[in-house]
């Protein structure tokens, strides 16, 4: 091969390589533009600017504004707000740094519960704070120490996720339940509503959903239909003991800042009802009827409160109007916000919401008991504790009859994205149901000798128990919410074997007779005759009695 032919080789695999690599390098220097994100900042979409402000720090990791901007994209998105940490600790190793950052890392320390690192920054932030701004650095360096003290003393709780079949990717929050547990009802900012496009923040419009409970388990939860959902936001924002009426906030172009209730008649919602000018008489947010439907509890900011937003009382005149409402005076009230107001079943605890008192972090959730009904006296409020209560925004809790379960809205690692509703078991309070009866044989003058195997299937870490009836044939057990195998084994007979359900949500049955009987069971299979092995009998299947 010619010397001259060997280079025309050479220069074109330089082209071919070049070509394909070219291609690479834009890719790889593709242009993020900041503006992009800025409007999304601008918008509130804080999800949105949160990718691209990523990738404006991949570009220029040396741009303070976009370390502050995405940081302050997780402060304020439901995603995990700690990560708001790394971005703004970067800034303050910078030789310049506004003060206002420490202020922000403390915030950001805060919601990772780290909360001695959180004074620290908070601390710092006040050496060259106002005066105001040092009131403001106070009220969050009190939150941490109200912190570290709930952790010490954890409430024993577990956590259920209710599922893919209420809970999705999107916001589901502000979970009602009633005493029943069959009947729950929540908002949600998922697709599929009668809003077709993302609003302005990247969610779509919030909208009423229901779930019912079948044999246990929540089903798929549907919009609660076009006479309350519309193209603006609802959401339900209370509920009364038989969820026979929610109450509803609207808010629309024309109408926001007031409260309604929808009546339902078996599966169906009535149009919102507005409440009369003594309810609406400032801006409300929420409110519940007590059981006996004759007080609304309701929060609201109108004028002569002690804070943000007060909670109020009204009582039902004889006529069904609602009387001038009280405020529930400084025991309940605060400076700052309280919400979700709730009165138990007991008819005297009040559970509610506040930024004050001894909350963690921004909402806590508290209760009080009524004193005195008649002089409108309030016990000073308690802390529901950690980590029912976390240093992040606790705003709605919903109680079942038995106040062992309770539900409410959370963010957790094991969510499905954002906002999930979560079954709260209180195990302190955990519950059984008792199962006795007999086990008959027909010849009742001999006694007993059975064996009862129990065999917890649901929960593998439990290991069988076995325990003998009496003579009579007399048998008690006490068996917490599960799936059980039972197998009675006793001389003579063959094996009854049974499976028992113990439901823990809305069918729970505190106490079940259940006899089980030979008298019409078949005579016990005979054994099989010695072989020499080439011959098998197959024994027959257990023998089941209902």
């Amino acid at each position: 091969m010619s010397k001259n032919r060997q280079i025309v080789k050479l220069f074109s695999a330089a082209g071919v390589l070049l070509c394909l690599v070219a291609p690479l390098q834009l890719v790889a220097q593709k242009f993020v533009d900041p503006r992009e994100a800025e409007q999304y900042y601008k918008d509130k979409n804080f999800l949105g600017a949160m990718k691209v402000y990523k990738e404006l720090i991949k570009q220029d990791p040396t741009n303070a504004d976009f370390h502050y901007k995405l940081g302050m994209c997780y402060l304020n998105s439901n995603v995990d707000k700690a990560e708001a940490v790394q971005y703004f600790e970067w800034m303050t190793k910078q030789p310049k740094c506004d003060n206002e950052v420490w202020y922000e890392l403390g915030r950001a320390d805060h919601y990772a519960n780290k909360f001695k690192e959180a004074i620290k920054a908070f601390n710092k932030f006040k050496e060259k704070a106002s005066v105001a701004d040092k009131a403001k650095a106070d009220k969050e360096i009190e939150e941490c120490n109200n912190g570290i003290e709930l952790m010490r003393y954890p409430v024993n709780v577990t956590f259920e996720n209710i599922g893919k079949l209420v809970n999705g990717p999107y916001p589901d929050y502000y979970p009602l339940v009633n005493l029943d547990e069959n009947i729950l009802i929540f908002t949600s900012r998922r697709p599929g509503g009668a809003s077709q496009r993302p609003e302005i923040d990247g969610y779509y419009s919030s909208d009423i959903y229901v779930s019912h409970a079948v044999n246990g388990v929540w089903q798929k939860a549907k919009s609660i239909g076009p006479v309350i959902n519309t193209a603006a936001d609802e959401e339900a924002v209370g509920i009364n003991a038989s969820a026979n009426e929610i109450v509803i906030y609207l808010d629309h172009i024309d109408d926001y800042g007031d409260l309604y209730y929808s009546q339902r008649k078996a599966n169906s919602f009535s149009p919102p009802i507005k409440y009369n000018e003594a309810i609406n008489a400032g801006f409300e947010t929420s409110g519940s009827n007590s059981p006996d439907g004759s007080v609304l509890f309701f929060a609201s900011n109108r004028a002569g409160g002690y804070g943000e937003t007060d909670i109020y009382m009204a009582k039902k005149l004889p006529n069904g109007q609602w009387a001038t409402p009280q405020n529930l005076g400084r025991n309940v009230n605060t400076p700052y916000k309280e919400d979700f107001p709730w009165l138990d079943v007991d008819g005297l605890t009040l559970y509610f919401s506040s930024q004050g008192h001894s909350t963690m972090g921004d909402f806590d959730l508290f209760k009080s008991q009524w004193l005195n009904p008649d002089s409108n006296s309030w016990s000073p409020p308690q802390n529901l504790g950690f980590p029912v209560n976390t240093s992040g925004d606790d705003r709605c809790i919903s109680f079942t009859s038995n106040h062992r379960v309770a539900y409410i809205s959370r963010v957790r690692p094991d969510g499905l994205g954002d906002f999930d509703i979560y079954r709260v078991v209180f195990n302190e309070l955990q519950r059984y149901a008792i199962y006795r009866g007999r086990i008959i044989v027909a010849d009742s003058t001999v006694p007993m000798e059975a064996i009862i195997t129990v065999t917890n299937t649901k929960d593998k870490t439990q290991q069988p128990f076995t325990f003998k009836p009496t003579k009579s044939g007399k048998y008690v057990m006490a068996l917490m919410p599960g799936i059980y195998d039972i197998k009675i084994e006793c001389e003579g007979h063959d094996d009854i074997t049974d499976k028992i359900i113990v439901m823990d949500l809305g069918s729970f049955q505190p106490e079940t007779v259940k006899n089980y009987s030979y008298v019409n069971a078949p005579p016990p299979t005979p054994e099989p005759k010695k072989t020499n092995g080439n011959n098998k009998t197959k024994s027959p299947p257990p023998h089941r009695l209902p």
